[in-house]
């Protein structure tokens, strides 16, 4: 979590996150039983809190982690936005900017961007299972 230094804002627009999106958190959660991901501050109008660059304020958690709930809340406050609530995404997490670039150029490669995506690893091998392999 980014405090002090970065401005963040609401401006309503997703942005250009990094992050490694895996699947949608209950959907995971119940799926899978991901119980880790990211907290983000959710504003009362649904919309998450992102700084001028479009990066939502986040913090790497498991699923109701007092502590890190407690961190998010006190950085929103902080930073101008006490209310609204913490917001739990399961089997995300944040990427370097060198992470990023090399999961871009995987993916223009034709190749799972991140091999943290268990969901897309997953559909690999199930894929494999069925169709075989490419040679």
């Amino acid at each position: 979590m980014v405090m002090g230094k970065a401005k963040y804002y609401n401006h309503g627009k997703l942005g250009k996150g990094k992050l490694s999106v895996v699947d949608i958190g209950v959907a995971q959660r119940n799926a899978v039983g991901f119980e880790w991901g990211l907290y983000f501050w959710r504003l009362p109008s649904g919309h998450l809190f992102k700084n001028e660059d479009g990066d939502p304020l986040n913090i790497p958690s498991v699923k109701g982690d007092v502590g890190q709930i407690s961190k998010i809340r006190t950085a929103a406050a902080h930073l101008g936005h006490p209310e609204g609530e913490p917001w739990f995404y399961a089997g995300i997490n944040r990427a370097t900017d060198e992470e990023y670039a090399e999961q871009v150029d995987r993916l223009n490669s034709g190749l799972i961007p991140s091999l943290n995506d268990i969901g897309a690893v997953a559909a690999a091998k199930k894929s494999l299972e069925i169709y075989g392999d490419v040679d």
